[in-house]
């Protein structure tokens, strides 16, 4: 795996005030996602900050919502790299107002008073006034999450390169029965430089804002449920907590030539059942990453970038300005109760390089 190291230059999602095709068109009201009621925060990202975790606890109330963050040009990559678990889309053209909070199924739009020009007559609930979480949650009603059939098909997946892994012996054998795992969340300490002992592992990463940083960027397996391209070079096997995610990320892969060539994996359809992905909160990605590391077996595991969202140095290394926090459909109970059961059951060497994780792992349940 490649160790060098390399400055990042520009933010994770873009630098300065330029937008892309697809924000030029979200202004529009098109390419907006859909099939979901949502609540907007709108304004600087200053004016989103004082009202965001008041919306987040009140979304945390109300499940079956989702949350999206809207901003100037100007503003959009501060808010990406502030809040990289949230939705940032650009605010609407005032003539496209209307179809832009119809198609984003906007029923609540939270932001200070002077938006009223964007949003015409639905307006917004100012944010300068007093607001708690109680009274957002009261003006959105209990709804269950979206039950859409989904289709399970992955005919043309696999018909233009892709390959399905279903079973743990399968896995193992796609690595080629590694001696040494070594799993990377995107913590700070994901770039300790004890890391560089482990050359010859086989590197099992999360999600892909590592790319950029130069820094063991040739994983084995990538755990995701983001829909970034993978690059064009050598490419990981591609993990999704379930199928209903995985999907329609694979098409776009698809349609865009970047098949998963080295294979992908649904760990709902997965044998053995390694979590319980049923529910609306599941464990995050990094710790269903060390739930299958456990299960592969490998004589060694070596953990480290899995900080638990409270290193002193913030959310990732190099990057201070990112909202630390477990997003909305995650939580720190969850995931450690998960990752205990893996790693007690793991009879091989385990290091780890996340002092959080350490610490909260030795600490009773």
């Amino acid at each position: 795996m490649r160790l060098r190291r390399r400055d990042r230059k520009a933010g994770r999602n873009g630098t300065g005030g330029a937008m892309s095709f697809a924000d030029q068109l979200q202004r529009f009201g098109l390419l907006l996602p859909q099939g979901r009621a949502t609540v907007v925060l709108a304004g600087t990202p200053d004016e989103i900050g004082r009202v965001y975790e008041t919306a987040d606890a009140a979304l945390r109330q109300r499940p079956g919502y989702r949350l999206v963050l809207a901003a100037a040009a100007e503003d959009l990559s501060e808010l990406r790299r502030r809040y990289p678990h949230e939705l940032v889309l650009p605010l609407p053209y005032p003539a496209g107002a209307g179809l832009w909070r119809r198609r984003l199924e906007a029923i609540l739009v939270i932001g200070p008073a002077r938006l009223n020009a964007e949003f015409g007559k639905a307006g917004v609930l100012d944010s300068n006034e007093p607001m708690t979480a109680g009274t957002v949650a009261t003006m959105l009603p209990p709804r269950d999450l979206p039950a859409r059939p989904v289709s399970t098909s992955t005919f043309l997946i696999d018909l233009l390169g892709g390959s399905s892994i279903a079973s743990l012996a399968d896995l193992k054998t796609r690595l080629g029965n590694p001696r040494t795992i070594v799993c990377l969340g995107n913590g700070p300490s994901s770039e300790d430089p004890r890391l560089s002992d482990h050359r010859d592992a086989a590197l099992f990463r999360v999600n892909w804002n590592w790319r950029g940083r130069g820094w063991m960027t040739e994983p084995a397996v990538v755990f995701t449920a983001d829909p970034d391209l993978p690059g064009s070079g050598r490419r990981p096997i591609i993990t999704f907590p379930t199928a209903a995610i995985g999907r329609p990320i694979l098409m776009r892969h698809t349609r865009a030539m970047r098949p998963p060539s080295a294979g992908y994996i649904f760990l709902d359809a997965f044998d053995p059942t390694l979590a319980d992905l049923s529910g609306p909160m599941i464990p995050t990605n990094g710790a269903l990453m060390i739930a299958v590391a456990a299960a592969v077996g490998a004589e060694r595991i070596v953990i480290a970038g899995m900080d638990l969202y409270q290193h002193p140095h913030g959310r990732y290394p190099g990057d201070a300005t990112a909202f630390d926090g477990y997003s909305r459909e995650h939580s720190a109970e969850i995931d450690l109760a998960l990752m205990r059961t893996a790693l007690g059951g793991f009879k091989g060497e385990k290091i780890i390089l996340s002092d959080n994780l350490r610490a909260a792992l030795q600490t009773p349940g």
